[in-house]
């Protein structure tokens, strides 16, 4: 009987390991097809064609959901919803809105990957509280 509790034990035990690791590395995400699109759509937004607009938009949206469907991105979602939000400003002809808000949204994609800070750590690796850091 004790075996068994000692065996299960060591198993959670090595469960949770393997989903704490997983937890900590950062999402590495492909967004070589959205950034192709992006460009689509300001050129459909230079040249005020909403058609080519709206459709690279649908286009663009449509991966984005089944990139997201893949994982849970943070910046993903960021993104597809800056692109429904120029598909709104494209077709209501305001393009300069749909431009800036597309431009945003490319920066977003071309940020590099971080490692992501648990417990209010700051990039030196000490805690800054009310007195400073500690």
């Amino acid at each position: 009987m004790n075996f068994k509790h000692i065996l299960a034990a060591l198993m959670l035990s090595l469960f949770t390991m393997s989903a704490a690791q997983a937890a900590g590395q950062p999402i590495h995400e492909d967004f070589t097809t959205l950034l192709g699109l992006s460009d689509k759509m300001l050129e459909a937004a230079k040249a005020k064609d909403v058609t080519g607009f709206t459709t690279a938009a649908s286009e663009a949206s449509d991966v984005a959901k089944d990139q997201g469907n893949k994982g849970n991105s943070p910046r993903l979602q960021r993104v597809s919803t800056a692109f429904k939000k120029a598909k709104k400003a494209a077709k209501a002809g305001n393009f300069e809105e749909a431009t800036t808000i597309i431009d945003a949204a490319v920066l977003e994609m071309k940020k590099p990957d971080t490692k992501p800070t648990f417990g209010g750590t700051t990039e030196g690796g000490g805690r800054k509280g009310v007195f400073g850091e500690y």
